[in-house]
């Protein structure tokens, strides 16, 4: 009984500490080298921004939703149409769910999934959340 109540205490330490973890993430995201700022709309026409890490597969732009806070998720499956601001630049896109294996293998594969614990130590601390992929289309 008393192995049940430490693992049972294991892991619930761990599910606090990845949903802090996650929570901090998202809430204080660093930007530079390949992040950005998605401004995202809700049904009232406000904007929210919110920094995310973009990933480029040969010119193709997608975002992933990694995290179990998904705002910003929500608000691009409310109003896909989207703002990316990189340094003074503002382009406009279509955001596109794409939840099939194929769009999730591209997304891990250009996060580098496989090569090297970081990646596994960040699914883990973000206690596994599913991956969205988000496609970035560009708009006129």
């Amino acid at each position: 009984m008393k192995i049940v109540r430490i693992v049972t205490i294991i892991f619930g330490v761990y599910v606090m500490l990845g949903l802090g973890i996650d929570a901090a993430i998202g809430y204080y995201q660093p930007q530079g080298g390949n992040t950005a700022v998605l401004r995202t709309f809700d049904a009232q026409g406000q904007s929210q921004e919110t920094v995310l890490g973009l990933l480029d597969d040969d010119g193709q732009l997608w975002v992933e939703s990694g995290h179990w806070w998904r705002g910003w998720y929500y608000r691009v499956l409310e109003n896909p149409r989207v703002e990316l601001v990189r340094g003074d630049r503002v382009d406009v896109f279509l955001a596109v769910p794409v939840n099939t294996s194929e769009a999730v293998d591209t997304v891990t594969r250009i996060m580098g999934r496989g090569e090297g614990a970081g990646y596994w130590v960040g699914r883990t601390m973000l206690m596994f959340a599913p991956i969205k992929p988000i496609r970035l289309d560009p708009q006129p």
